[in-house]
């Protein structure tokens, strides 16, 4: 097993990595920590968006949204002009019992109003292995706007990640990725769990019962976005 760490990463990062990778880490720590690690990548974003009077539109699954999204855009919305926001809910599944060859439709979506435009399309996700979760969300969001820069945030990958992705669009799409990461592992069990990795199946970790749980979980920074969204003018 090889763990290779990017230039982004401090020795603060690190311990915040062993405590997710840690499976004794109890899931109110766990959560405590992704939020961190979010506010870390925050602070990275930060520094590559040229244009703080621009916008931004931050995507995440729902198993990240109270966490680690929420630790980026806590820091995203005090400096960017305008942040918009969409949540996903996945079902992640492999028609035929092989790691490289699921599949994660969309059973569910909050999507915040923004224009066509955008300069900086921002996708979430707790760890990339497959990356089948993110393509899905990529098509469906590109559907939608046109970014100028697509930023794929993850506090892990798996080593060939970026290139399976990549493989999956044209090259005026690709050519707008990048990948922001803290590190890379390069060794998955037989079941697909990346090693090190994130310590395990982050449903779990983040204290979700299954997949199953976090598809029926409304996160509380979407109801809380919703409802500002639809407060009444001038209440």
């Amino acid at each position: 097993m090889t763990r290779v760490y990017s230039n982004l990463v401090n020795e603060h990062i690190k311990v915040l990595l062993n405590t997710i990778a840690d499976k004794s880490s109890e899931p109110t720590l766990y959560q405590d920590t992704m939020t961190k690690i979010g506010m870390n990548f925050g602070d990275a974003l930060l520094a590559e968006i040229d244009n703080k009077k621009g916008s931004v539109y931050l995507a995440c699954t729902v198993e990240d949204a109270d966490f680690l999204a929420k630790g980026i855009l806590s820091r995203l919305e005090n400096r960017i002009h305008t942040v918009a926001f969409a949540c996903f809910w996945n079902q992640r599944f492999s028609p035929f019992e092989v790691e490289d060859m699921k599949i994660a439709p969309i059973i569910k979506k909050y999507q915040e109003p923004t224009s066509s435009h955008v300069n900086y399309l921002v996708v979430v996700k707790s760890i990339i292995s497959g990356a089948c979760v993110v393509r899905t969300n990529l098509v469906d969001l590109i559907q939608k706007i046109e970014p100028e820069k697509i930023c794929i945030v993850a506090p892990v990958m798996y080593y060939n990640a970026e290139e399976k992705l990549q493989k999956e669009f044209e090259k005026n799409i690709y050519d707008k990725f990048q990948f922001l990461y803290f590190a890379k592992d390069d060794e998955r069990t037989s079941q697909g769990e990346v090693i090190p990795g994130i310590g395990g199946m982050v449903y779990e970790r983040l204290g979700f019962q299954g997949q199953e749980g976090k598809n029926s979980y409304i996160p509380e920074i979407v109801k809380s976005r919703r409802s500002q969204l639809i407060k009444p003018t001038g209440v």
